[in-house]
């Protein structure tokens, strides 16, 4: 069984990105950088974590791909906006019931990105 199946599949994501977005949007730390769109914001989010977790490759079909640090790279993302977005996410990642060692394995790759996110980004803005 795939991460994505073990996580709960489109459910399991959906329920994390519901989650998540809810943390994120009630952050006044991270609300300036994020659009007034939610709804369209939630659906690259679902599309990307879909496709991290094995699921069907929904982000690439949908908006090509890219590199993750690259495609934020205009954005003003510090360590501290890093840190939050984290925060958000291990909350959002406690709603959902799956099994803990999928929720760390997905929640240890996000911190590799968010990682290589921050160093592009700080380094744009400097």
């Amino acid at each position: 069984m795939s991460a994505y199946e073990q996580f709960g599949g489109e459910r399991g994501v959906q329920q994390l990105v519901d989650a998540f977005y809810d943390l994120v949007y009630a952050d006044p730390v991270l609300l300036p950088l994020f659009p007034d769109d939610k709804d369209r914001v939630k659906a690259h989010q679902f599309e990307f974590l879909t496709q991290l977790l094995g699921g069907p490759k929904l982000y690439t079909e949908r908006r090509g791909g890219g590199n993750l640090a690259m495609i934020h790279r205009d954005h003003p993302i510090s360590e501290t906006h890093a840190g939050h977005w984290l925060g958000c996410m291990e909350q959002a990642l406690k709603t959902v019931d799956a099994p803990e060692s999928i929720k760390q394995q997905l929640f240890h790759r996000l911190i590799m990105s968010s990682s290589n996110v921050v160093r592009v980004c700080s380094h744009h803005f400097e």
